[in-house]
């Protein structure tokens, strides 16, 4: 049976905590909040070791590099960010519109508009091996990078993209919107190469369960089951009747974590695709909104709130 138990609970000054994302040694846990500053967090000791300032307002989403360790970050401002967490070193930004740290305004940053950039707030990043990212934004656009660099940028969803994901072991890339469609994406000549159609509400997370099977989830509490393949559901595996926030896949646990907008946790444990859910565990140490979370295969999992709250947690199957 699946557990979870807090390994450290750490409180941001800032009153929101927006994402969070777990190295790939899991060692650190970063966090960003709705200042702009990003919280480098010792998963061992539960503390902050570092503050990251890059951005005017908003971090939005956090991803680590899996070729380098490096944190890439996002949000409100457009910007793109790389950073070394282990030396606080700012690397660069994909965006190419942020020239020098200044004052926390966008002029004093010496922004500057770029094609590169997107044109509203930046809800997700996907970093796979090999240089490739994914980005997605309010603007309804999904952009493709390989190496720091744009290579082509999807327009067809009708409402802010909130989730990108890379199916496994390809290039191919998956993008969830609000519009309630999921789209799949040729990285070679930028076609569509599926739409899939089931959900009544916006889409707030997408998770590959293996290279076929993936999973979504909507503010509206379903969860759906699909195969690449056929752009129609599987199965509505799950039905919570709450609004989920987020949601993520823990692969060594067969397990999917939603974070729900009442600071409740649910953990799915899902053996097979095409059923039904085998069992539901529930936890509420957050006492409002999660607004991310995010797993590691090796026992650790961490949460944020829009109180501020991190929580590092430790689970088991």
């Amino acid at each position: 049976m699946f557990s979870l138990s807090p390994r450290h609970i750490i409180q941001l000054p800032s009153a929101k905590a927006l994402a969070v994302a777990i190295s790939p040694d899991a060692a650190l846990c970063a966090a960003g909040d709705r200042d702009g500053v990003i919280h480098i967090i010792d998963t061992e000791s539960g503390q902050v070791l570092r503050k990251l300032r890059p951005h005017v307002e908003f971090v939005y989403t956090l991803a680590f590099n899996p070729d380098n360790g490096h944190l890439v970050s996002a949000g409100k401002d457009k910007s793109i960010r790389e950073w070394d967490c282990k030396t606080g070193q700012f690397i660069k930004d994909y965006a190419g519109i942020f020239i020098s740290q200044g004052a926390r305004t966008l002029g004093a940053q010496s922004f500057k508009p770029t094609t590169r950039s997107h044109k509203m707030t930046i809800l997700s990043i996907a970093l796979e091996k090999n240089g490739l990212m994914a980005t997605g934004s309010q603007d309804t656009y999904v952009k493709f990078w390989k190496d720091g660099e744009p290579v082509r940028t999807y327009d067809w969803h009708r409402g802010p993209v909130t989730c990108v994901r890379f199916q496994p072991e390809t290039n191919i890339l998956f993008s969830a919107s609000k519009d309630k469609d999921i789209r799949s994406w040729n990285d070679v000549n930028g076609a569509l190469i599926h739409k899939y159609t089931g959900h009544l509400a916006e889409i707030v997370g997408l998770e590959f369960m293996n290279r076929n099977d993936f999973v979504s989830v909507d503010a509206s509490g379903q969860v759906i089951s699909w195969n690449v393949n056929s752009e129609k559901p599987v199965e509505t595996i799950y039905d919570a009747q709450n609004r989920i926030q987020c949601a993520t896949w823990i692969q060594a646990a067969q397990t999917l974590l939603l974070g729900f907008e009442n600071g409740t946790i649910q953990a799915l444990q899902i053996n097979d695709p095409n059923s039904k859910i085998n069992s539901c565990f529930s936890c509420a140490q957050h006492n409002i909104n999660v607004r991310c979370i995010q797993a590691t295969n090796s026992g650790l999992a961490a949460s944020c709130d829009n109180a501020g709250k991190v929580i590092l947690w430790n689970y088991s199957a």
